[in-house]
């Protein structure tokens, strides 16, 4: 809590009837509530705690046949609702509460599914372009309380927030205005990274370089354990790909033009500087690789390579991650696009230190900020926070099955991650077109079946675990829908709206 006394004084009235009283003008992230100064001691249920957070609606509901998985949702839907007040910020008890972009930037898209945050991002992101240097830079914090004192430069991963809230918003609602309302924001920001780069190399101009936060390698909190350069411009290419999706989506083809040949520029320069013939990455990190992998920084001839490195990094280290805040949320998504789907569930099954397992294990009912949130440093380690939560994205997209094709999710896809240990798994998320809902079961004998609600004006792309249409029953009968041929080993087919109910013999 540090300097956080979160200490309440009131005064009795003294109405013989008794006297309820509730804080108006402030609020509270808290475990144990103390109650002194009265001559007849309260009890338990004499006090209520009061949950409290923007009103923003709850939109996700994670069915997951595991409760180590179905535990981390739970626990980072508990880190949202408490960072959730009128910004998001880091954690809701100790002495800051402050709107750091580079939570913010890896968490949306778990954000965006359990919740509607889409005024939300729109209400925040005129505090960050009022914390926008004049330079381009955006802050690390929004609003910037730290103007005095913090320099007026970009950290990588945290300032690219500026760019990823407004397209996280748009792919999840559809809605271009949030693009135009920042569109020239983020391009004085992508604008001012290209004045700092040296021929395709974010270089210099970091600011507080916060790096791979946290990771499991760092000797102190910002130990730039991935180089800082290529944490650097793997973040600029991250950026540079949504402002290439957003002036596609509103027309602005001279900035399309513009932003594919910078991006063009980014992969040839990363490729020179950082991947090596024999697939290294940079020093070798895992952060390193999942960067590079995430953002197509790498040339296709050595993208297995790369991947096997990071595969057989993660396994010779005993299965477990060494990623921070920048690597953690897309690592689950490289190990399965690139075939490892038994190495994803080993690392969200795992239970020993460290894990989110462990975290589950140890009783935690929120997200902690560090891997050992229960042996770390006091100074700086809190029990609420959500970043580290970022996976929970995953787990709707490629476990429960609902990953958007196209903004709005007009398109989207079924296609899970499956692994026997996870018997079933399925979600309802409430899109802007209506109700998404899937529900799966994977038996011991591998015999699969998925019951999958389409809203209106919906399409969906379900990728069965099947090679023969003669294996699939469409409610109850021979599978009706158009098969759109076989991809990696699974029928695909697209359905519009309606209620369906496939079954998949073994």
């Amino acid at each position: 809590m540090r300097a956080a006394l979160a200490t309440d004084t009131y005064v009795l009235k003294g109405d013989p009837a008794g006297e309820v009283w509730e804080p108006r003008f402030t609020y509270h992230g808290f475990r144990y509530v103390e109650i002194s100064g009265l001559s007849n001691a309260p009890t338990p249920d004499d006090v209520m705690g009061v949950v409290i957070h923007s009103d923003t609606s709850r939109t996700g509901h994670l069915r997951i046949g595991h409760p180590i998985i179905q535990t981390l949702w739970q626990n980072s839907l508990w880190s949202q609702k408490s960072n959730f007040m009128g910004i998001p910020t880091d954690c809701p008890q100790r002495d800051e509460r402050l709107g750091w972009m580079g939570d913010a930037h890896v968490f949306w898209d778990a954000a965006a599914f359990n919740m509607d945050v889409g005024t939300f991002t729109q209400r925040w992101m005129a505090d960050v372009r009022d914390a926008q240097w004049p330079n381009g830079a955006f802050a690390f914090i929004s609003p910037n309380s730290m103007r005095d004192t913090a320099p007026n430069e970009a950290s990588p991963g945290w300032a690219d927030a500026g760019v990823i809230l407004p397209w996280t918003t748009w792919q999840r609602y559809g809605d271009t205005e949030v693009i135009n309302q920042n569109w020239e924001a983020m391009s004085a920001y992508t604008g001012y990274i290209a004045t700092l780069s040296d021929d395709g190399i974010w270089s210099k101009g970091h600011g507080w370089d916060f790096g791979d936060w946290l990771a499991l390698d760092s000797r102190w909190p910002g130990d730039h354990t991935t180089p800082p350069d290529l944490i650097g411009t793997a973040m600029w290419k991250h950026s540079t790909l949504a402002m290439m999706d957003m002036a596609k989506a509103t027309k602005r083809q001279k900035a399309l033009e513009d932003y594919t040949r910078l991006a063009d520029k980014i992969d040839a320069a990363f490729a020179k500087a950082f991947v090596h013939s024999d697939g290294t990455v940079g020093n070798g990190s895992q952060t390193g690789y999942i960067l590079a992998l995430r953002y197509n920084l790498v040339p296709p001839q050595l993208r297995a390579e790369v991947a096997g490195r990071l595969h057989d990094n993660i396994v010779s280290r005993g299965r477990l991650l060494t990623t921070g805040f920048l690597g953690t949320p897309h690592s689950l998504d490289v190990l399965a696009d690139n075939g490892y789907a038994s190495l994803v569930y080993d690392l969200l099954l795992r239970t020993e230190y460290p894990s989110w397992g462990y975290m589950v294990m140890k009783g935690a009912t929120t997200t902690w900020e560090r891997w050992n949130g229960d042996a770390g440093d006091i100074s700086m380690n809190s029990f609420n926070h959500y970043a580290l939560g970022a996976v929970i994205g995953f787990v709707y997209r490629r476990i429960a099955g609902i990953d958007p094709i196209e903004p709005g999710f007009r398109r989207f896809r079924f296609n899970p991650v499956l692994d026997r240990r996870v018997a079933s798994g399925g979600a309802q998320y409430d899109a802007v077109s209506g109700r998404i809902s899937t529900d799966w079961t994977l038996n011991p004998e591998g015999q699969f079946r998925l019951k999958l609600s389409v809203p209106p004006n919906t399409r969906a792309e379900v990728h069965l675990p099947a090679t023969n249409q003669t294996n699939i029953r469409e409610n109850g009968k021979p599978l009706a829908s158009q098969s759109l041929g076989i991809v990696n080993g699974r029928m695909v087919i697209e359905v519009g709206p309606g209620d369906y109910d496939f079954a998949v013999r073994a």
